[in-house]
């Protein structure tokens, strides 16, 4: 994993380009390679928000042997040898997989709205916050992954041969498989789709860039122009039923626009309540937010991690005195792990930053996009799921930060805006490695190691407690093994 870390160490340059509005990702040229599986059976996984893959029709496509196809067949292939510079960069960006492009695409428009609304009542300016952002990736990646399954449902239904076993020689490999419907027409729209939802200001660019994805599969030589429309049009039937599942979720009240988190802190239990040590004081960040629709079944937060300890504790006094004897003495690495994982103002949140990290593996063993697409779908769920339960233990128990009870305490970042009882770096990193972990067992040593640091960083940057820390990664791994749980019985092998 000595490849991982190096690449992980990188700064994301955003290039801005002359004739775009926005910043577009470079992550580096990528070796490009057929995936390693094709998953014929994929069509029979196990979908999410779909009841089945019933709930989606795909038209019966023409015969090769008609003249439709003839003709469409015959522009494609006497087109690749007279391309363009444009298109055959627009080739190159696409081909090492959709699934993984619209994320990066995904966190690139999270960092870019990533800042503090001057109305913290604001939910459309709330992607500052982790439950934002991870509801974001869940749904991007729940959307992909079942359209992908229907897809692949009608490829082995109608078999349209692929055009690599017509003869054609694309310009960059692709997966051998039916050529209909596109899968990276399903993964365009459906990313498009709910990006724009997310972020409405940037429809039009995200229509142009899906539509460079659509067409970047022609210009390769990989479908024609029925696989696209095809692919386009189930892409679209899926987004429908996804919208109705995210008006319905209820984050629509996370934001607490009635300010009813004032009487749940008079009605906390904890000795000491946390007040915001903003200035000026502010609203806390999405106080309703766990109470968001979750994805798996777990029982609820408090129940797993019980109460924290009161302030006139041995054990909250000494998990204090250490934070302060770090805050007095913090070394040079422990600043840098500090840093390294506060995912703040500006970054791609916290899941955002695990879904940089599940995007190498994704490329390392060579994930088609539908087992890409579940990878991510996995765990961005528990991703969410996880941020839903800590933050319903925060506005439980509402425990203040360590600089609240001692100011003389000195942080090296932010302090966030939210009670410290249970940690969300802790939290979010234990259910991240534990899905991670599952479909990737190979690499259980370095994700053990990335989630260890990660739950340290906020006792390094002065703003959390270890037993916060502690108990955040305890809930966190209850979330990750109802995802693995549930991964059992998805189909996938």
């Amino acid at each position: 994993m000595n490849k991982l870390f190096s690449i992980l160490s990188f700064t994301v340059l955003f290039l801005w380009v002359a004739s775009c509005k926005e910043p577009m990702i470079d992550e580096g040229v990528l070796p490009f390679s057929e995936p390693a599986t094709t998953d014929p059976n994929g069509g029979n996984w196990r979908t999410i928000i779909l009841k089945s893959t019933a709930d989606i029709s795909v038209p019966q496509p023409n015969a090769v042997t008609s003249d439709a196809y003839k003709s469409e067949f015959a522009q494609v292939k006497n087109s690749l040898a007279t391309l363009e510079p444009e298109k055959i960069t627009a080739i190159n960006y696409w081909a090492v997989g959709g699934v993984k492009r619209w994320n990066q695409i995904a966190r690139q428009l999270v960092a870019k709205y990533n800042t503090e609304s001057s109305n913290p009542q604001d939910v459309a300016n709330s992607s500052a916050s982790a439950p934002f952002a991870a509801r974001l990736y869940a749904a991007l990646s729940a959307a992909q992954y079942d359209g992908l399954v229907v897809a692949w449902k009608a490829k082995y239904q109608y078999n349209r041969p692929s055009m690599v076993d017509q003869g054609v020689s694309t310009r960059l490999p692709v997966a051998n498989v039916p050529s209909y419907p596109s899968e990276d027409a399903v993964v365009a729209e459906t990313s498009c789709q709910i990006l724009a939802y997310f972020f409405p200001n940037e429809s039009a660019w995200l229509k142009t860039k899906a539509a460079e994805h659509k067409q970047s599969r022609i210009w390769n030589g990989a479908n024609v122009p029925s696989d696209v429309k095809a692919g386009e049009d189930l892409g679209a039937a899926v987004m429908a039923k996804v919208i109705d599942y995210l008006k319905t979720d209820n984050f629509s009240s996370a934001a607490d626009p009635g300010n009813t988190w004032q009487a749940l802190l008079a009605q906390s239990p904890y000795d000491v309540k946390w007040t915001s040590l903003q200035i000026p004081a502010r609203t806390p960040l999405l106080p309703l937010a766990g109470k968001v629709k979750t994805w798996f079944t777990v029982t609820t937060g408090g129940n797993l991690v019980g109460q924290p300890p009161v302030t006139t504790s041995t054990e909250f006094q000494k998990d204090l005195g250490e934070v302060k004897q770090i805050a007095n003495a913090r070394t040079r690495e422990q600043s840098s792990i500090a840093a390294k994982w506060d995912d703040g103002a500006g970054t791609y949140t916290s899941p955002g930053h695990w879904n940089l990290i599940a995007e190498e593996f994704v490329h390392q063993y060579r994930q088609n996009e539908l087992r890409a697409a579940r990878t991510y779908a996995l765990m961005n769920r528990a991703l969410q799921d996880a941020g839903a339960l800590c933050w319903s233990v925060k506005y439980t128990y509402f425990v203040p930060r360590p600089s609240q009870i001692d100011p003389a305490i000195k942080t090296t970042t932010l302090i966030p805006n939210t009670p410290s009882y249970v940690s969300e770096q802790a939290t979010f990193a234990s259910a991240a490695t534990s899905v991670l972990g599952a479909i990737f067992p190979d690499e259980a040593t370095s994700l053990n190691a990335m989630a260890s640091e990660a739950t340290l960083s906020g006792l390094y940057a002065g703003t959390q407690f270890r037993f916060a820390n502690e108990n955040g990664a305890k809930l966190g791994a209850a979330v990750g093994k109802a995802a693995v749980d549930w991964s059992a019985n998805d189909g996938a092998k």
